[in-house]
């Protein structure tokens, strides 16, 4: 192993669950450091993602259920940069009341929390975009954060698929070069591009 690579595993270890908030305005008075966060439709895999990247097998519970994560969850990784898992959007079979209260938490959380330096926008590759990451793109931009697109379960895409959904989403980005970062390619499954997403964070932390 790499002295870079080491470093980052050490990094990343040093993990621990801070809590579960129904509003941005309680996570003000948990600690000061800057947060990045997962965002995406519901069972797109945010909970297996914050799990690989930390290398913890439990830390952010999985479920087979789309629609379970109904609070904002927080994670510290090193005393340093909170992992935030946000509520998954666009899931149908919860009830309209609570579908509408957990698009509230999102978008309040997004727009309003100040210590929010990155946004990660997951996307099942398989699946490919719908109307509600494109909403999710306008919010993050309108809130003015920068954000990035990961595409999580490539393992069951072809890699001409794969080439072909980047162009297309090269084109979809032009439309918000000014936010937009970077794609990541990614499968929990095969640990497929979790580094990337770790280095990616790993310098995010040391903003200031």
């Amino acid at each position: 192993m790499s002295n870079g690579n080491k470093s980052l595993k050490n990094f990343f270890n040093s993990n621990k669950f801070i809590g579960s908030f129904q509003s941005y305005k309680d996570i003000k008075k948990v600690n000061t450091v800057n947060d990045c966060c997962f965002v995406g439709r519901s069972n797109v895999g945010k909970s297996s993602m914050i799990n690989a990247v930390t290398k913890t097998k439990n830390l952010a519970k999985t479920s087979k259920t789309p629609g379970r994560t109904q609070s904002i969850n927080i994670f510290l990784i090193n005393e340093n940069i909170n992992l935030v898992d946000l509520p998954g959007y666009g899931y149908a079979k919860v009830s309209k009341v609570i579908r509408d209260n957990l698009g509230i938490l999102i978008e309040e959380y997004i727009m309003n929390q100040l210590n929010l330096i990155h946004a990660y926008v997951l996307i099942d590759a398989k699946v490919g975009v719908k109307n509600s990451d494109i909403d999710m793109f306008d919010l993050i931009s309108e809130a003015e954060r920068n954000f990035s697109i990961v595409f999580t379960k490539i393992d069951k895409c072809s890699q001409s698929y794969l080439s072909n959904l980047e162009n297309s989403m090269q084109s979809l980005m032009k439309s918000y070069k000014k936010y937009f970062n970077n794609f990541f390619f990614t499968s929990t499954k095969k640990n497929e591009g979790i580094i990337n997403i770790q280095k990616d964070i790993y310098t995010l932390s040391k903003q200031k």
